[in-house]
């Protein structure tokens, strides 16, 4: 089956539709990937990449096609161009194009307008197109952005009515997006509850990092230092456990880490909260697996209460006990796989929760691993998931 996924991010850029390219290439299909030059989570096309300059054009037997969009930087106007030069690019590329795909599945983390070179490729060519989403719009740009003008909205609503019109499948990351997605009108057979998956670590290969000491209780934060994470929490939590024997790890990067330093060096908690940076997807199942809590949050927002986040499958994945300051389907999933326990978003239920965890007995960890290692191998391995995906392509080509 020939595949066309659009996705504005891509390798090197860390994000799940990489893992779900190389399997689809695995499986024996042949993939084209349409996608930016990388840039996030920096809002900088990364060194040794350029509009100038050669990149990769096959990455593990992918086919890759580069369009010469915007980096989003740090400002609303670079995040504007970025999306409408992200249009613009794709639907001049789709326009030039002559090369049939069999169907078009389209990657949606925000922004949404990634749906709309996809859309046309669909009416040229008359091929079937599954919508994978993320995030939602407009609740993304109201909630997280804090735009409400009603000319701003109404544009974006009617994108979206556009892109999941057009669209065979609509394929949710949770069935609050199901939901949420339904009362916009869409109905029947188009709509799908399809999970994020997570590859299963290799086990045998990981290994503890040198920075985990044993004479403390270490949790690891993984992912994205975003805004939406709501990390001030997690540093404020550190300052009511400073005088006990807690280390704090963050591992990843994000438009929110500058600000962060600068709070962790405020509260003069240098020695407690440590940022590990970017690193490998197995050099972060390391961090995960050997850590003695995985922490997960959300700053308090209605919209997050329907969010799964990727990293809680990596949680899962590596049978580490879980703290969530989180609510709706997150919370949900932690309760139904008895893999942890669930915190207030304040900092002082959340130093409670840890010293629980810390207090518990080893007969009561082993048992919330196992449990965390159950319900991921029920629900979110690879290959039960893109199973079903293929299942859903089979049933828009039928």
């Amino acid at each position: 089956m020939k595949i066309l996924i659009v996705s504005q991010y891509f390798y090197p850029e860390s994000f799940r539709v990489n893992t779900l390219a190389k399997e689809l290439v695995r499986r024996g299909h042949n993939v084209t990937v349409l996608t930016g030059y990388p840039q996030y989570p920096y809002g900088e096309i990364y060194d040794g990449y350029g509009y100038d300059i050669p990149y990769e054009k096959h990455w593990n037997g992918v086919n890759i096609h580069r369009l010469k969009v915007k980096p989003r930087g740090h400002s609303a106007f670079g995040m504007l161009s970025n999306c409408i030069t992200f249009v613009i690019e794709g639907n001049k590329w789709v326009k030039k194009c002559d090369e049939k795909f069999d169907l078009v599945y389209v990657f949606e983390v925000s922004p949404v307008t990634v749906g709309l070179p996809a859309v046309k490729y669909k009416k040229k060519f008359r091929s079937p197109m599954l919508f994978n989403v993320q995030d939602l719009w407009p609740e993304n740009v109201i909630e997280v952005l804090g735009i409400s003008n009603k000319l701003v909205i109404g544009v974006i609503n009617k994108i979206v009515d556009q892109i999941y019109k057009n669209s065979d499948k609509i394929l949710c990351s949770s069935n609050g997006f199901v939901n949420n997605i339904a009362a916009r009108g869409v109905t029947g057979n188009k709509l799908k509850f399809w999970p994020q998956f997570c590859e299963t670590p290799d086990y045998d290969r990981l290994t503890k990092p040198d920075c985990y000491n044993s004479d403390y209780f270490n949790i690891v934060f993984t992912g994205n230092i975003g805004y939406a994470q709501g990390l001030d929490l997690f540093v404020d939590t550190a300052q009511l456990l400073k005088d006990e024997a807690v280390r704090f790890y963050i591992v990843g990067d994000g438009r929110a880490k500058e600000e962060l330093s600068k709070l962790i060096c405020e509260m003069d908690l240098s020695d407690r909260v440590f940022f590990v940076g970017k690193v490998s997807e197995h050099e972060a199942n390391c961090y995960v697996k050997y850590a003695d809590c995985a922490y997960l949050s959300f700053s308090d927002n209605k919209l997050f209460d329907l969010t799964i986040p990727a990293k809680l499958q990596t949680y899962l994945a590596c049978g580490t006990p879980i703290l969530g300051a989180v609510g709706g389907e997150s919370a949900e999933i932690i309760k139904q796989a008895d893999c942890g326990l669930i915190a207030l978003k304040n900092p002082v239920d959340v130093a409670d929760k840890i010293r629980l965890l810390m207090n518990m007995s080893d007969e009561n960890i082993n048992c919330i691993k196992n449990n965390s290692l159950s319900y991921f191998n029920s629900n979110f391995r690879m290959d039960k998931v893109i199973d079903e995906l293929e299942s859903f392509f089979d049933e828009v080509l039928s």
